[in-house]
């Protein structure tokens, strides 16, 4: 009973983390750091894409269990 309540909590955190990461991505994309600084802007809008793909690819682990089991 106990594993099966942990490993409940463990998918609401993992869909939890999913979910702000993929809130956190557009964010990153969207913002301007400075016009200047070309370099910052260039790897703030790959992290924000990085962070949106790490956030689906959680969350539809959550919802697709069943496809990842091998």
């Amino acid at each position: 009973m106990n594993s099966y309540l942990f490993n409940y909590i463990l998918r609401m955190i993992k869909g939890v983390i999913g979910i702000v990461l993929i809130m956190i991505g557009p964010m990153l994309i969207v913002i301007p750091v400075d016009d200047t600084v070309l370099l910052k802007n260039i790897c703030l809008r790959i992290f924000g894409v990085v962070c949106i793909l790490m956030g689906v690819n959680l969350v539809h682990r959550q919802f697709h269990p069943n496809q990842y089991k091998k």
